[in-house]
Formats: C-alpha cells, sequence, structure tokens
C-alpha cells in the first residue's frame, strides 16, 4: 500500500529555481561551538525520553548496519553502538569532531566507523548497504533543491524494506510580533542598544539628533541614492517630516535581524518552512512515509508579562503526555500546513509522568537561540547587504545619563557604523531572549537555588530600562513559537 502524501508531483515547487552550488561547496551558514554540541546533548536526552528510544520506529530488533548522517560529535552513533551491541554503527560528517576510538570502550569502538564527507555529493557508501539511516538538523546545511537528490541518495544505499529516520524543524527566528511591521531596509525603526553597555534604550532626543546630523551632512555631500523608497532629490523634505515627528526605535522590534536571517536563508536557497516542502520531497523516494503532529513550542513570555499574569492570578500551562509527542501514523495527504491546529500536542490529566510545555519551553528556547547566534556572522553579512543604504543612524544613551545627553564613546564609529547599529540590534535581541529564557526563574522554582548575590545580570537591567509604555504595548497579541520540530519515518520498498 501506498501511504506517500501527495499523489500528483507538485511541478511548480519542483521548477523553482535552482542554487547552483558550486561543486564541493558546503553550505554552513552555522558555525558549531561547544555550547551548540551541549545542546545537542540536550536533544538527544529530550527526544529519548519522550520516544523512550534511540529512534522514533519502533524495531522489532537492532538494525544490524547503521548510517548516522550529519552526526557532529557522535553521541547518537555512539549510543547507538552501546545498545545495539550486535549492529556495525557509521557515524558521517563534514567535520573531524568525534572522539577517538582510544577513549571509547572496546567492546563499541570495534563496531563503530567515522567518515568524513561533504553530504551534498554522492555518498561513499554502496548500493543497498544499511537497514537504518538516520538524519536529524539538517535544514541549515541542505539548499530546498537538492533534497529530492540527497534523499534519492539515501534511497539507494538503503536495504530494500530499509527505515529513514529524519527530525527536522522549521528554520525560526524567534521574537514577539510587534504592531510596527516596517522592516524595509530605509526604516529607521529598529531596536537600539549599546555594545559598551546593553543596559540602554533609544530616546526620541537621540534619535532626533542623529537625523538632525545626517540631515547636516547631506547638505554638503549629495553621495545618498534613496531614502523610504524616494530619490536624492526629495530627502530633504522626506527628513523634515522625520524631524517634525521623530519616533524612536522600539528596542523590543527585531524585525531588522528577523528581516536579515530570512535574507541569509534565501541566500544559502534555505527553506525556512522545511516541515511544509519536505513531505513532498520524501514521497518522491519513499512510497511509504509515517509522521506525527508537529510539536510546535509558544515562545516563553518576558519578565513583565509574567509578573503581570501572577498578579493577576491567570497562570496556566498546557499540560501533555511526553510519551504521545510522537506517536507515528501514516501521513495525511492533507498537506502539513494545512493541518488541524489543535492536533499539535496531546493534552493529558495529572499523572506523575506529566510534564508542562511551560517548563520546556526555555531550554527550546534556549536551543534555538545558540543556533542563530553560531549563524551570527552570516547574519550580519545578510544585513549589510540589506541596510548598507540606510541613512538614518541611531544613537543610544543609558539609563543613568538625562535624556538630553548623547555619550560621545557611544556614537557610530567613523569605519563602519553599520556595524554598530547591527551590535546594537544583536544585543536588543539577546537580551530579549534571555529574559524569556528565565534559567534563573526556573532555578529558583525547581531547584530552590537563590538569587546570586551581586550585580544583576544584563538581560534584567536591560528589561527593567525599558519604559513602561515600550513594555507593555509594544507586542502584538498573535501567537508566536520558538522552536517547531517534526519527525519522519520513511520506508524504502
Amino acid at each position: 500500500m501506498n501511504d506517500s502524501p501527495h499523489t500528483n508531483i507538485d511541478v511548480d515547487l519542483l521548477s523553482l529555481p535552482k542554487c547552483k552550488r558550486l561543486p564541493g561547496e558546503v553550505i554552513s551558514p552555522l558555525t558549531y561551538t561547544n555550547d551548540i554540541v551541549d545542546f545537542d546533548h540536550w536533544d538527544h536526552m529530550f527526544i529519548t525520553n519522550c520516544c523512550r528510544s534511540l529512534t522514533l520506529h519502533d524495531f522489532d530488533g537492532p538494525p544490524s548496519t547503521i548510517l548516522d548522517l550529519g552526526c557532529g560529535r557522535g553521541l547518537w552513533a555512539i549510543e547507538a553502538a552501546k545498545q545495539w551491541q550486535g549492529s556495525i554503527v557509521v557515524g558521517f560528517d563534514i567535520e573531524r569532531m568525534q572522539p577517538a576510538f582510544n577513549v571509547l570502550e572496546k567492546s563499541v569502538s570495534r563496531r563503530l566507523r567515522w567518515v568524513q564527507g561533504n553530504l551534498l555529493e554522492q555518498l561513499p557508501f554502496s548500493t543497498n548497504q544499511f537497514d537504518f539511516v538516520r538524519m536529524v538538523r539538517m535544514g541549515l546545511h541542505i539548499p530546498e533543491d537538492e533534497w529530492p537528490s540527497i534523499l534519492a541518495e539515501i534511497a539507494r544505499i538503503l536495504k530494500p524494506h530499509g527505515v529513514l529516520e529524519i527530525i527536522e524543524e522549521d528554520l525560526l527566528f524567534p521574537c514577539q510580533s510587534t504592531r510596527s511591521h516596517d522592516v524595509t531596509p530605509s526604516s529607521g525603526q529598529c531596536s537600539g542598544s549599546s555594545t559598551q553597555s546593553s543596559n540602554t534604550v533609544v530616546t526620541a532626543t537621540s534619535y532626533h539628533e542623529s537625523v538632525s546630523s545626517l540631515k547636516a551632512k547631506d547638505d554638503t555631500n549629495s553621495s545618498l541614492d534613496t531614502f523610504s523608497g524616494t530619490s536624492s532629490t526629495s530627502l530633504p523634505s522626506t527628513l523634515d517630516t522625520k524631524l517634525k515627528h521623530p519616533k524612536p526605535p522600539d528596542p523590543q522590534d527585531h524585525t531588522r535581524l528577523q528581516r536579515a536571517w530570512e535574507e541569509m536563508l534565501y541566500n544559502y536557497f534555505l527553506s525556512p518552512q522545511l516541515l511544509s516542502v519536505l513531505p513532498l520531497y520524501l514521497s518522491l523516494s519513499f512510497p511509504s512515509i509515517r509522521s506525527h503532529p508537529p510539536l510546535q513550542i509558544p515562545l516563553p513570555l518576558d519578565s513583565s508579562a509574567r509578573q503581570q499574569l501572577i498578579t493577576q492570578h491567570s497562570v496556566s500551562t498546557i499540560q501533555i503526555d511526553p510519551a504521545t509527542l510522537f506517536e507515528l501514523r501514516a501521513l495525511s495527504a492533507q498537506p502539513s500546513s494545512e493541518a488541524d491546529p489543535g492536533a499539535r500536542a496531546s493534552v493529558m490529566t495529572a499523572g506523575d509522568s506529566e510534564q508542562t510545555m511551560s517548563s520546556w519551553a526555555c531550554m527550546h528556547l534556549a536551543r534555538t537561540v545558540r543556533t542563530i547566534v553560531g549563524c551570527k556572522e552570516s547574519i550580519w553579512s545578510a544585513y549589510e547587504r540589506l541596510y548598507s543604504e540606510d541613512p538614518t543612524p541611531r544613537v543610544v544613551r543609558t539609563t543613568q545619563q538625562k535624556p538630553t545627553s548623547v555619550r560621545s564613546d557611544l556614537r557610530p564609529s567613523p569605519t563602519n557604523p553599520l556595524r554598530d547599529y547591527f551590535e546594537r540590534d544583536w544585543i536588543n535581541w539577546e537580551n530579549d531572549m534571555t529574559d524569556r529564557t528565565s534559567l534563573r526563574g526556573r532555578m529558583r522554582a525547581e531547584l530552590t537555588w537563590n538569587e546570586p548575590v551581586g550585580k544583576p545580570p544584563d538581560w534584567r537591567l536591560w528589561r527593567n530600562s525599558l519604559p513602561q509604555e515600550n513594555a507593555s504595548s509594544s507586542q502584538d497579541e498573535s501567537a508566536e513559537y520558538c522552536r517547531s520540530l517534526r519527525g519522519f519515518v520513511c520506508f524504502k520498498s
């Protein structure tokens, strides 16, 4: 029986422009760090705890030959070799970062192999070689137009009736939507913070001064070509409007960084909504596919919103049974984007095994944030392409200063002022996400740890420095997610 979710191939999707990657080129906007390794380990513990197994698929017996594509430090491959003591496990990755065999138990190392290579090229394995192939979180490394060829290559090296297991997620940039969505390159609405001091906000006074200085500069230098989509001849009148009604950037508005993230993905031809298109590409090579509803993790509230809910005694959480999160069933012919939103998590009643979505959300957010931090330089390159022609600088002040004073050391640098603005945007976003992660609050609640003595952390100073109207009124009420995760199990005929 063919359980493929698509009987008619979407010709329009498959005929989209190609990435045109150069032979041998590696697609990797992410810099792999030890912090990311730590979260790889946490992901491994989270998924295995939910599945109560190393895999989503329930095997009748251990597979004999196993391939872990994109194995990273090799954590999963080593665990598989330990648990399945008769299996041969191969870990494949572009980087040589796996542990040496002499530090592993001989009973494990003799059945373990590390192979280096580029996943985007032909895999260096024989046809019908593996019983089980696993691939997790490779969306940041595979251009969308290359998924069909990669999946066809995996089908080639799988034995008849072999199993492919993929766990992927949408490439989200976590932030709360604001009521202003002016994120064009000429937009003057942007978060602003200092690279030297993170407890800063932007004021109308400093914004007024920065635009005034720019206007004076334009009187002597007419090299600016565009502003807000208009020609340089209309620049003075446009600036006059800005001067009459100056509006300071909102430190909680991260749409410029979000736009740069999307531009980075576009530049690498990476799909931001991979979970929506992956079923189609899987169906081209595998006749039977099973999956589960996407696990969507809500973006945690910031500390101001949490405190308000506590004051109003309206705190609520979604209680779910982790064992039901990854229950597999035949993939429906209905596109994933039209799936029932109510089927995203299983609600359960009180019991010893229950966990709350809120208690997991902070770690999922931290995971997503750490991945994006690993892409910082790639995001900066996209930010520079988008906003290099934006003539609207933003000057910042610290909360200790009078509103009319501007620190000279916080003015844009003469070498690359745009990088200064990027760093200010970045610090605002990182402080916002750290506040929402609330690891200190979790440690107090779960472990009864006391608050450390000393200077408050930068993110708390940043949060306390926000004007009250910014903290309470700039947020959109629409739901946002910090992570959207889904697993697929595919069977070769």
